[in-house]
């Protein structure tokens, strides 16, 4: 696979090496909008209602907006459209989105703008980044922010053809489409730095690259060792590259500061010079960035990070507080992988069917990247001696379990009264039963 764009961005980047993100998108994008972890925006699912954040949390583009930036968006949204979720009611001026957060038109795709519907012919990765550009350019001449977020490699996996031949003959034909889609998207990220060469836009532009969770199709092939893919709590399923690039002002080079999704808020809340509410400061999770990316001396905290695979079956909330979920701390990540065993259709459904063998939709070593710890403790890795978590070392590293497990219990306490979609989920839920059951 051929990224030479995406390479060119690591070349020109401060590099965050030991990135976390959410094992799954809404809650991703949630935290990456807020500062906070997911739950306390609401978000614990990627479907409605529990993929819609919270109304009352205040997000990056009204945080930008105030600041005198134009605002837009451009592709995955994902954190509600029903009335008063839409990005454009949340701060976004431009809002080019898709017809009910569908994910499966690459081509001809139904979109929203503004909330209206529109439809542009073609292959929509591509389509988002000529709106983005040529949006760009329309406000070259203010301050702007441009949340670019593409489909591609989400399934179903297509893509045109001349982006996909050049792996027919070496991998299997899905493989094949998912390394096209990611080729595609490389070849408009090189259209995008051109644009920004082109309107001598670059050294005024920071351009932060970054994905989703972790890997899909594709995590057989090559997974940098790790154990996990997406919508599992092992490494595998919540590291994230994440690249800075601001030409003239940052020096590319490695960082491996503990950071995440979480400090993307406050970092460009203190890049663009704005002084968050102590309303807004007193809840955010995440720690600015913005001295560190100037200067790798910069004293970095001793912190720690929370995740939960979260998409329990409905009404199961705190039966799920201790299952697919882990903390990092330093160099230690700290989990417990498995399922709830109470027969949950939510995620727990696909663990039982790794734990049986398959088949699964992103790999064929289910066993390996599904893999459960014992379901009456935590589990303990050293990462920096087993990247790949082959070993346990919990039971000699007991004080580092207790003080880690101490602060998740802390942290979920604080964050169960902040899941406000899971009473809405259960009531939208009984509500259809109540139907289904009332047909002769």
């Amino acid at each position: 696979l051929k990224t030479p764009n995406m390479d060119r961005l690591y070349d020109e980047s401060v590099r965050m090496t030991d990135f976390s993100v959410s094992p799954t998108c809404s809650p991703r994008r949630a935290a990456l909008m807020t500062g906070m972890q997911e739950f306390n925006s609401g978000v614990t699912h990627t479907v409605r209602p529990r993929r819609s954040m919270n109304r009352e949390v205040t997000i990056l583009p009204q945080i930008l907006r105030e600041a005198g930036y134009a605002t837009a968006v451009f592709g995955k949204w994902h954190l509600g459209q029903d009335d008063g979720y839409r990005p454009d009611q949340r701060g976004f001026q431009t809002a080019l989105t898709v017809v009910r957060d569908n994910q499966n038109s690459h081509y001809d795709p139904k979109l929203l703008s503004n909330g209206e519907r529109v439809s542009i012919k073609g292959y929509r990765t591509d389509i988002f980044f000529d709106e983005a550009m040529a949006w760009i350019a329309e406000h070259k001449q203010r301050p702007f922010f441009c949340y670019l977020s593409t489909y591609n490699a989400h399934s179903p996996l297509v893509v045109p053809e001349k982006y996909a031949a050049p792996y027919r003959t070496r991998v299997d034909e899905e493989t094949a489409n998912f390394y096209g889609m990611l080729a595609n998207l490389d070849m408009n990220i090189g259209r995008l730095l051109d644009h920004l060469d082109r309107l001598q836009l670059a050294e005024d532009t920071l351009v932060i690259f970054m994905n989703d969770n972790g890997g899909t199709i594709g995590v057989d092939t090559y997974n940098a060792g790790m154990r996990g893919c997406k919508a599992t709590i092992w490494r595998g399923g919540t590291r994230a590259y994440c690249f800075w690039r601001w030409p003239g002002h940052l020096k590319p080079r490695d960082d491996a500061a503990l950071s995440g999704h979480v400090d993307v808020m406050p970092t460009l809340a203190e890049l663009v010079g704005v002084k968050l509410p102590p309303s807004v400061n007193e809840r955010i999770e995440g720690i600015s960035l913005a001295k560190r990316l100037t200067d790798p001396a910069e004293p970095w905290a001793d912190r720690m990070l929370f995740q939960h695979v979260s998409r329990w079956g409905v009404g199961l909330t705190d039966e799920h507080r201790h299952v697919n979920c882990g903390v990092r701390w330093r160099n230690w990540h700290l989990l417990r992988s498995g399922t709830c065993g109470l027969g949950c259709l939510g995620e727990c459904k696909i663990f039982r069917r790794a734990a049986e063998g398959g088949p699964m939709l992103y790999t064929d070593k289910p066993q390996y990247h599904y893999a459960q710890t014992p379901a009456d403790r935590w589990a303990l890795y050293d990462l920096s001696a087993d990247p790949a978590q082959d070993r346990d070392v919990a039971e000699m590293n007991p004080d580092v379990v207790s003080r880690m497990a101490k602060a998740y219990e802390a942290w979920w306490e604080k964050a169960r009264p902040a899941k406000i979609n899971e009473e809405a989920d259960a009531a939208r839920t009984d509500v259809r039963a109540k139907s289904l059951r009332a047909k002769p």
